[in-house]
Formats: structure tokens, sequence, C-alpha cells
């Protein structure tokens, strides 16, 4: 049996079988949601041979939808028009699989589950340990407490998530640049920022080099190449100014500056988490293409311990797709339980 693992997400759609097919491709639902059903087709045409689908999602928080609960069936009525021929499964935020109809019925409990399925299938690695799995994606950062291979937060949404600070909405390409902060220091001074969709995260990585050039990716704020100098740009409009009006120098000390503020953000969220669950951490799988962001949370927040990365354990293409690999594994072993 092959389960075709589907996250569908507010920004990205990711699939992934148990066997180490996975992909990942842009979908900006907010702004199309009535090109999903023709976008999960291209999945179909796509994917190696399965059997049966487990879905998940983060999709139902985007503010084309008047509520989550609306968001969660014209997700499910999607996956249920495209993937007709199969039987399908969704995943609930309680680790458990459960009907379509049921999902439709109960759309609260499916709400933003992928996390789970995630910090369930880590749990292989957590066997007489505690510890966390931290995944800094392009939009969030998740920080999943577990303790002997099971996931032991008692969240079940994420408003809870944010008060336990589990979820950190802050990721490393999506963020508003002034979403992280209201000023930063320039030429010497504190300077206020813009309250515009100017730049987002992903100009400060690129501005630093730990993003290369992307000039097919037009995901950025002003829809222009994510390349460096037009990373250049967008931060200097933050502060009001043209990319010619600031140099390199300047621009990655704003750069540097915003990334030290991110890097406090997350670390503030695991020490919350470490805090109220009144754990030991032995163990923190890093996972997400913002690792080199946890790594430096872990190491502000003062946590000393192993860390294993989880494109060294099940490889670069199935990280991409974390959730939805994740969520396939975890249905081929529970789909009869």
């Amino acid at each position: 049996m092959t389960v075709l693992g589907v996250d569908v997400g507010g920004a990205n759609i990711k699939i992934a079988t148990g066997d180490g097919f996975a992909h990942s491709f842009p979908f900006e639902i907010w702004h199309k949601k009535h090109e999903l059903v023709v976008h999960l087709k291209h999945v179909l045409g796509m994917t190696p041979v399965f059997d049966r689908v487990a879905v998940t999602m983060t999709a139902e928080l985007a503010d084309c939808f008047g509520s989550k609960a609306e968001g969660v069936r014209f997700v499910l009525a999607a996956v249920r028009e495209v993937f007709a021929d199969y039987p399908v499964k969704v995943y609930t935020v309680g680790g458990k699989l459960v009907s379509l109809d049921e999902g439709i019925f109960n759309p609260m409990s499916v709400a933003a589950a992928n996390w789970h399925a995630l910090g369930s299938f880590g749990g292989q690695w957590f066997e007489g340990k505690t510890g966390l799995v931290v995944d800094v994606g392009s939009t969030t950062t998740d920080i999943i407490p577990l303790a002997d291979g099971k996931v032991i937060s008692q969240s079940r949404s994420d408003l809870q998530r944010l008060l336990a600070g589990e979820l950190v909405y802050l990721g490393v390409e999506r963020t508003p640049i002034c979403g992280i902060t209201d000023h930063v220091t320039f030429r010497g001074k504190p300077c206020p920022l813009a309250n515009e969709w100017f730049a987002t995260s992903i100009d400060i990585f690129l501005a630093l080099g730990l993003f290369d050039e992307e000039p097919e990716n037009h995901g950025t704020a002003d829809k222009r190449p994510a390349t460096r100098e037009f990373a250049k740009t967008r931060l200097a409009r933050m502060i009001c100014a043209d990319g010619d009006e600031v140099t390199w120098i300047e621009i990655n000390e704003l750069a540097r500056e915003l990334n030290s503020i991110m890097v406090r953000k997350v670390a503030a969220g695991i020490r919350q988490v470490v805090q109220e669950q009144q754990m030991s951490v032995d163990l923190t799988v890093i996972s997400g293409h913002g690792d080199f962001l946890a790594e430096a949370a872990l190491d502000a927040a003062g946590v000393v311990t192993h860390r294993e990365y989880l494109t060294d354990l099940i490889g670069a293409n199935a990280a991409r797709s974390a959730p939805a690999y994740a969520l396939a594994i975890l249905a081929e072993k529970a789909w009869d339980a």
C-alpha cells in the first residue's frame, strides 16, 4: 500500500510518498482559491503510483475564507473532487486519521494539524528521550515538544500554540519586515521602519548570502526576482530609501540586525516551551529550510543538546516537504487502525 501525503498550505502545496518521492510547489490560495482543484489535479499527473491519500492543511487560515471552518471544508471539497477514485483520510490535530465526511463535519479537529504529523513522525528518534522538533519554514516556526516518542503538546489550535510558544509566526521567506520589528539602527541612530509590505524575510537572507539567488522566483514583496540586488532595493525601501541611497555595507548591517531579532524571537519560543513543559532536552531534530535560524535560536536559548538535521535523517528532498512525507509514513502504518 502506497499513501500519498498531501499538505495544503496557504502558500505552498506539498506532496510525498513514503518511498521518497516528494515535491513542493507554490500556490497562494488567498489569491486564487478557486484554482485549487486545478492545482491538485496537477498532482495526479506528476505523482508515482499510489493507492490512498492522506490530507493535512494550514490553508484554512487564509483570509479568503470567512472562517477556518469554511476554509477546511473548501479544501476537503476540492480533495474529494480530485481524488474521487481513491480512499481518502484526513489527519486530526489529535493524531488520528478520519474520513473526509468526519473532517467536514468537525472541521476544527483537522485544521492546522500538519505540525502534529511532523512531530509524531519525529517521535521515532525520541524513544526514551525528551526534546524538541524545531521546524523553520517559509512562513512560521513550529516548536514541538516530545517525550519518549510522543508529542506532549496539549495545544489543539494555532491560538493555543501561539500562547504556549509552540508556534512562532516567523519564517525565512514570507514574513513582512515590518512584522519583525518596528525600527532598526541605521547610521548610528534608531530608524523607524515603514509599515508597508515593501520587503519580506527572504530579502534578509538573500542580502546575507544565506540563500542562493533565484531569478525565476517572483514570490517577493514587489514580485521582482529573488536576487541580491533586488533584495537590497526592497530592504532599502523599508527605510524609505532607494537602493542607490544606501551601501551594501549598510544593507548587510541592517540584514544582520533583522536576523538577530528573528533569532531572539524564536529563542524566546523555545525557552517558553521548555519551561512550560518542565522538560530536559536530550535531543533536538531540526527541520525546514530555515534550519540555520533554528540552530542559532537554540544556541541563543541556551539549549545545549544533541542535534540532528531532518535532511540528514530522511534526505533533502523529503525534508523539503516534511509534513507531507511524515503523513504518508504515518498513514501507511495506521490506515486500518
